[in-house]
């Protein structure tokens, strides 16, 4: 027994030399539970997290102002209503291309009959989204009506009654009838002693509403009630001629992920090149160590367009995913996704020194990328945080592309910035693994 216990302490020293595996073990598991704990189990006590929101007050009123400051005190809720850069208000037009554009993810706008809307027992508003994101405009919409409630008291009672009014029409008339029999014919009439509970019947009292309303009863109806209250429309500024809109997020993101597995062959294949002296043998023959990288990159570009395009007429074929539409974008998009997703395997295989190396960084990196740059699932649903540190990945950027492509409909020119991006990363990373890689030949060759 003794010398089991030698040989397991063994394996544990052989472990903790290998710091790939401790990042498998440890590092890999808790960036999978913090990035799915935060996406799927809350934010801890704290709840939600703040929504930022673009607010345009278009009322002559005092009630938008009241409304709009009501709402902007509200932890949940951060309300942005002027332009930073040309420190103006903005208006719907401006709102709504914002909000197009994907800046945010919804628009409050107040319009300029709100005060009277509130005088008349009407919660008039109108609130523009990006339906790809659905939480923050159903999040806005419980918050604004709980929040005018509580700001405008009267706005619910004042509809009641105003139904209720609706409602006694009836007994009112049957009142007046009453009057003009005793005046004009000299009768007394006995007194109806119309009370409350007369109004409204016993069933809706004990709380039966549905037998109060197929009883055709002329009480007050709750429903009708809050429905002649609530007028806050939504309107959807963005994807609006998408066919199958989670499936374009789906097919980038799966394609993106999984062609980061693919050209992680490229490590591989230079690790082994390098063991076996093949890379000896074409320095020798005159190839330099960047044309030697400039191969593996260009063999891994080529793979992982055709890989790409292929998962795109994939979705095409089995979700109708609209490919055709956005031809030229598209391709545009996966060969600079191609081009930057291989540097990230140079540079993997820059830093590796063994093939099990290559594959341990490979899972730790690519699986990380993945799941805080959107490629698991849409950035919407990652805490703050989360989504400033995804800005320095390629995966963020390549997805941003996929979106503003199937999502929202942009051209070549919609998508020059995040194909820069992508390349000014690749070229970055492309240069570093050729500086370590010409280092680690000169040491071999002596």
């Amino acid at each position: 027994m003794k010398r089991v216990w030698y040989l397991a302490r063994k394996d544990v020293a052989i472990f903790l030399t290998d710091p790939v595996a401790i990042g498998l073990a440890f590092i890999v598991p808790m960036v999978m539970i913090l990035v799915f704990g935060f996406v799927f189990g809350g934010q801890g006590k704290d709840g939600l997290a703040e929504l930022n929101v673009l607010a345009v007050n278009e009322d002559t009123g005092p009630g938008g102002a009241r409304l709009v400051q009501a709402l902007d005190g509200l932890e949940e809720l951060k309300l942005i209503q002027r332009s930073v850069k040309e420190n103006t208000p903005f208006d719907s037009a401006s709102a709504s291309a914002l909000v197009a554009k994907g800046s945010y993810s919804a628009a409050l706008v107040i319009p300029r009959d709100f005060s009277d809307g509130v005088a008349d027992g009407e919660l008039r508003a109108h609130i523009l989204e990006d339906t790809r994101d659905p939480v923050t405009a159903g999040v806005l919409l419980g918050l604004m009506q709980k929040t005018a409630f509580e700001t405008f008291p009267m706005l619910m009672p004042s509809a009641m009654m105003s139904g209720m009014l609706d409602s006694m029409g009836t007994v009112g008339f049957n009142s007046d009838l009453a009057k003009a029999i005793e005046k004009n014919f000299g009768v007394e009439l006995p007194d109806s002693g119309m009370s409350f509970k007369d109004m409204v019947p016993r069933d809706m009292l004990l709380g039966d509403a549905g037998e109060a309303s197929d009883s055709g009863s002329s009480g007050p109806n709750l429903g009708a009630v809050f429905n002649k209250v609530n007028q806050i429309t939504r309107t959807q500024v963005v994807g609006q001629n998408v066919v199958n809109p989670a499936v374009a997020h789906t097919t980038a993101g799966t394609a993106v992920m999984f062609m980061l597995f693919g050209v992680g062959a490229i490590a591989a294949s230079l690790l082994r090149e390098m063991h076996t002296g093949t890379a000896t043998r074409l320095l020798l023959m005159g190839a330099t160590s960047g044309e030697i990288l400039l191969s593996k990159l260009l063999y891994a570009v080529v793979l992982g367009s055709l890989q790409l395009f292929a998962m795109m007429v994939y979705g095409w074929l089995i979700f109708s995913l609209q490919i055709w539409e956005h031809l030229t974008p598209m391709l545009v998009m996966i060969v600079v996704t191609a081009v930057v997703m291989s540097s990230v395997g140079l540079i993997i295989s820059a830093l590796s020194r063994t093939e099990e190396q290559a594959a341990g960084f490979q899972v730790v990196i690519i699986l990380s990328m993945s799941a805080i740059g959107g490629a698991m699932f849409p950035s919407f649903m990652l805490p703050g945080f989360i989504k400033t540190i995804s800005k320095v990945t390629p995966v963020y950027w390549a997805m941003q592309g996929f979106n503003d492509i199937f999502w929202r409909n942009q051209s070549l020119s919609g998508i020059l910035l995040e194909c820069g991006i992508c390349l000014g990363m690749a070229a970055l990373m492309t240069t570093l693994a050729v500086m370590i890689f010409r280092r680690r030949l000169a040491n071999e060759l002596g």
